[in-house]
């Protein structure tokens, strides 16, 4: 019988302690496994909301971070509104009532506007125009539409659902939906339709509710009260029935999206540090960069996350050692005599040692594959749900790939260490003694 035969059959003569060390092994694998897929699924939540088709977050005065995360991951506050005036001086002529070129208008190839503070059964709800998926573009390319079209800026009550939305709430085109104010059980606003449903993006995009900006206006409390005059919205209608727009003095936005323009043959980012400066300077309004800001978030909350994850993997590892430890050492007291009788049939000192180790080895390789499999079982089980709050495409398959490639070694060369005191131990066992 070959070495690894034998200890295969060590194994199997021990089956419920030997089954509980590789069980206890397993356990301790899937949480290290689930740990460090989560900890790689956080990192990349936050790291798709750094291509999202703009370079700069203009909004009202404040944190920066509470701008970012409001309006690029559609969490946390909006901080306040912005004069309308201010994200007409990001437009040029041709897009202005005045025909004039906004004061910003030559350092801009997009800006996007963003109203928010409605909400439609938990999901955030933004008003905006037809901007936003036409000339937004993420890091994968344009948007695309799962099912229908892009929202009409002449179609007042058109919306367009995230893919979590959609897939959540069981919404498609045709359907009407009708958002709440300021909070899910708020005052409930006139319906939208959905006209389009967007493809899945992996970004924060796909757990938004984006409304025409011109119907987010005509809703009760959305129009800005004018000294001396009534803060709701007119009622009066076109010829063709449709509702008239809102007055521009009536009218502010949270945000808005930039994509500065690109002098030929330079990167956009050196035409975004001047404005950024030169707006943060007044008194309007400030600029944030989404990726500077990201970056500061990830050394301020996703890096101190890693280091605790990986404290957890480790002292979840040695544990782990602890046990075949454990185990091992109980085999050698238990099979001292069947050692002297391998011994007196010719084996040597070496093919014992080696025999007890390979029993670890073993052991690690069959609790460790087990773990790894109960590890991305529970992430794949949990994948719907990561999915919807995060927008993260999660399934069985989804991985730390060099952390997971170094822990399988890891664990054979845990083994090993744990095994070497019973295994001198078999190699030093007196024969003479246990054959009396």
């Amino acid at each position: 019988m070959t070495l690894l035969g034998i200890a295969w059959r060590n194994i199997r003569q021990r089956l419920a302690t030997s089954g509980l060390t590789a069980l206890s092994l397993a356990l301790g694998v899937a949480l290290v496994v689930a740990t460090l897929v989560t900890g790689g699924i956080v990192k990349r939540a936050f790291e798709s909301g750094a291509g999202l088709g703009y370079n700069m977050i203009v909004g009202a005065k404040g944190s920066p971070l509470q701008l970012v995360l409001n309006s690029v991951y559609l969490i946390s506050k909006p901080i306040e509104n912005i004069p309308w005036s201010t994200y007409q001086d990001f437009l040029p002529a041709a897009r202005r009532a005045d025909g004039v070129d906004g004061r910003f208008a030559g350092s801009v190839a997009t800006a996007v506007p963003i109203c928010m503070g409605d909400y439609f059964r938990g999901f955030r709800v933004v008003g905006t125009n037809a901007d936003y998926f036409d000339r937004l573009a993420p890091a994968g390319g344009a948007f695309r539409f799962a099912a229908g079209r892009n929202l009409r800026d002449d179609a007042f009550f058109e919306g367009v659902l995230g893919a979590s939305v959609a897939e959540t709430l069981g919404l498609t085109v045709g359907d009407t939906f009708a958002p709440t104010h300021a909070a899910d059980d708020g005052p409930v606003h006139d319906p939208f339709t959905v006209a389009g449903v967007l493809a899945r993006t992996g970004t924060p995009v796909d757990r938004g509710v984006y409304v025409n900006m011109e119907g987010f206006y005509l809703q009760e409390g959305h129009a800005k009260p004018l000294e001396g005059a009534d803060a709701a919205p007119p009622t009066a209608a076109a010829k063709d029935g449709t509702p008239a727009a809102l007055p521009a003095a009536q009218r502010e936005v949270t945000a808005i999206l930039v994509e500065t323009a690109a002098p030929a043959g330079m990167p956009p980012e050196l035409m975004a540090m001047g404005l950024h400066q030169t707006l943060n300077e007044g008194r309007d309004a400030q600029a944030a960069m989404p990726v500077r800001v990201i970056r500061e978030l990830f050394d301020l909350f996703v890096r101190p996350l890693e280091l605790v994850l990986l404290l957890v993997t480790a002292l979840v590892v040695l544990v782990s050692a602890i046990g075949i430890l454990v185990s091992m050492v109980g085999s050698a007291l238990e099979r001292s005599r069947d050692v002297a009788v391998m011994r007196a049939l010719g084996a040597r000192r070496g093919q014992v040692l080696a025999t007890v180790l390979l029993e670890a080895i073993l052991l690690a390789v069959g609790g460790g594959l087990v773990g790894w499999l109960l590890g991305h079982g529970l992430v794949a089980a949990l994948g719907p749900w990561i999915t919807a709050n995060t927008g993260v495409p999660v399934s069985l398959l989804s991985a730390a790939p060099l952390a997971e490639v170094l822990l399988v070694p890891l664990l054979i060369g845990l083994a090993i260490l744990a095994a070497l005191l019973p295994a001198l131990a078999a190699y030093r066992t007196d024969v003479a003694k246990w054959l009396v």
